[in-house]
């Protein structure tokens, strides 16, 4: 046979306001996102690079350099390259398209993965998706250069070219 022991349950009830009413409040939160996008390629150092006998004698094209990038992102984002470049009269036929970029890593934040590279134009170099709470999506890969369309006069001693590789991140969401 089982005991049962009487609960007693009290009801408190408080009167907040008046007598049988409810006084409620209420308090606004705003939150500002300045950017969705973020982008850092302050890994990607300056490129100076002199072309030896091995590179024209070499495979083509041939690194010249390496480039870096981070996006903090709180989208689905695409992370692209395009050239824009100069060159002085000794050097003829030196193009953009002489030039190529390859992404060799995407780790991270955000699922990244490395886009397909290539000549520029712009091209794709990376993907991913948001990176709140983490460190965001790295990217790296190498900056590579063909010379065999190349003519180069005699006269100055040193001729260059020069060219501005610019990164950008687009919102890539649905």
């Amino acid at each position: 046979m089982r005991h049962i022991k009487p609960v007693a349950v009290v009801l408190l009830v408080l009167s907040l306001g008046g007598v049988g009413g409810l006084s409620q409040t209420s308090q606004t939160v705003t939150i500002n996102v300045n950017q969705s996008l973020y982008l850092d390629c302050s890994a990607s150092a300056n490129i100076t690079y002199t072309v030896t006998q091995a590179d024209i004698e070499g495979p083509q094209p041939f690194t010249i350099g390496t480039w870096g990038c981070n996006v903090d992102s709180l989208t689905n984002f695409t992370l692209s390259a395009d050239m824009t470049m100069t060159a002085t009269g000794d050097v003829v036929n030196a193009s953009a398209d002489d030039f190529s970029e390859t992404c060799t890593s995407a780790s991270g934040g955000g699922s990244p993965s490395c886009g397909p590279g290539g000549t520029f134009g712009p091209i794709t170099l990376g993907t991913g998706g948001n990176t709140a709470g983490t460190l965001g999506a790295d990217f790296s890969g190498n900056v590579r250069l063909n010379v065999s369309d190349w003519d180069v006069r005699a006269i100055p001693p040193t001729r260059s070219v020069s060219g501005i590789i610019n990164y950008s991140v687009t919102d890539s969401t649905p």
